[in-house]
């Protein structure tokens, strides 16, 4: 009985996908990029529009897939491409921009089916917290004598830091040493199932951390001159890089953002089956007819 090595490397989809964005950059923001090339800020906030995106039958797909992992696969292609134009050391961070009306969501009508969806959502700030540090990348290296295969894991905001559970190359390496016969098939499939292969450890010289943000955000419903109207409820928004610390209390904003699940902040116990919903913020803009609170006539008082 034979057995097939699968190949190593992105899997076919995620591959079509980083081709996909890798034709839009190159092709749409291509000036915008060689523009940028100067820009002398660390980190930029690059802005794509939802329509260009929508024009890509790949990207129009996994848009709607996991949308976490279509914000980092587009920022990864989008700063290979910008760093033939850099200047000087700058990360662009992708943005979403410019989503369509019957993308509009009351934060009020938000429930628990509405998780891993993209909203668009008219706000006021109400509250912040000082920024805080995210452990977005860590990388891992394998500590088998005469391996020293490295892999870098995604972690996810807010949860227990994650680290892979087998090495590839160790697992090559005994399983080509196994005879090609049922023995050594049923040895290789439960080697695969396990994953018991290698001895990872964290390089600490090698972490990526962004800086994060909570807003508390409530409803607003913009009416022209007023008088505007308001949520109930307080919401959660987090903002990540150069978003933070630039929307101050009182702030009007249009969110674009996916609908998460967090944990209660104020659980008592481990395993807490309850959960609340919390705004990942893929992209910001001011609201056409107000940037503050204080500009606005309110039917029932200020939000803030």
């Amino acid at each position: 009985m034979s057995y097939e090595r699968r190949p190593i490397g992105p899997e076919e989809d995620l591959q079509d996908l980083m081709d996909a964005f890798g034709d839009l950059f190159e092709g749409t923001y291509m000036d915008e990029l060689r523009t940028l090339g100067h820009c002398e800020e660390q980190v930029f906030s690059f802005d794509v529009e939802y329509a260009d995106l929508m024009e890509h039958d790949v990207i129009r797909n996994h848009l709607v897939d996991d949308i976490e992992r279509f914000m980092l696969t587009g920022e990864q292609v989008l700063n290979d491409r910008f760093r033939q134009h850099m200047q000087a050391p700058c990360r662009l961070v992708l943005r979403l921009a410019g989503l369509p009306d019957e993308r509009r969501r009351p934060l009020d009508s938000l429930r628990m089916r509405d998780r891993g969806r993209l909203f668009t959502f008219d706000v006021a700030v109400t509250g912040a917290t000082p920024p805080i540090g995210y452990l977005q990348r860590a990388t891992y290296t394998c500590r088998v004598p005469g391996c020293g295969e490295t892999v870098q894991v995604d972690q996810r905001l807010a949860r227990e830091r994650e680290k892979p559970s087998s090495c590839q190359s160790c697992m090559q390496r005994m399983l080509e040493g196994l005879p090609d016969n049922e023995e050594g098939e049923y040895i290789r499939r439960m080697a695969e199932h396990r994953g018991m292969f290698g001895d990872f450890g964290l390089v600490t010289e090698d972490l990526r951390y962004i800086d994060v943000q909570y807003l508390s955000v409530v409803d607003v419903v913009p009416a022209g001159e007023g008088p505007w109207g308001q949520g109930r409820h307080t919401w959660t928004a987090v903002v990540d890089e150069d978003h933070v610390g630039s929307y101050p209390v009182g702030s009007l904003l249009r969110l674009h953002a996916t609908v998460n699940v967090d944990h209660l902040p104020e659980r008592t116990f481990a395993k807490d089956t309850r959960r609340c919903l919390l705004l990942r913020v893929e992209g910001i803009e001011l609201l056409d007819d107000a940037a503050h609170v204080d500009d606005v006539q309110w039917a029932q008082g200020p939000p803030v």
